[in-house]
């Protein structure tokens, strides 16, 4: 499966005041939906602004590795 097509990008306040970003790869455990497990997680952030910057450049950085 395509690196672009089975990645999603969200953002959580796991803690308060902490925010992470984390990459989600599809599972394709679930015939009729859509299914997401965990690839990645980030480190806390105290502005969920840049945990969605942070998580953007990360997904950048798989698909730049994945077209090669």
């Amino acid at each position: 499966m395509n690196a672009a097509t089975s990645l999603a990008l969200a953002v959580k306040e796991l803690e308060p005041g902490e925010f992470h970003w984390m990459l989600l790869e599809e599972d394709g455990s679930i015939e009729d939906g859509f299914s997401f497990k965990p690839r990645r997680i980030g480190e806390p952030e105290t502005d969920v602004a840049a945990a969605w910057v942070a998580g953007y450049l990360a997904l950048r950085a798989v698909l730049r590795v994945a077209k090669r």
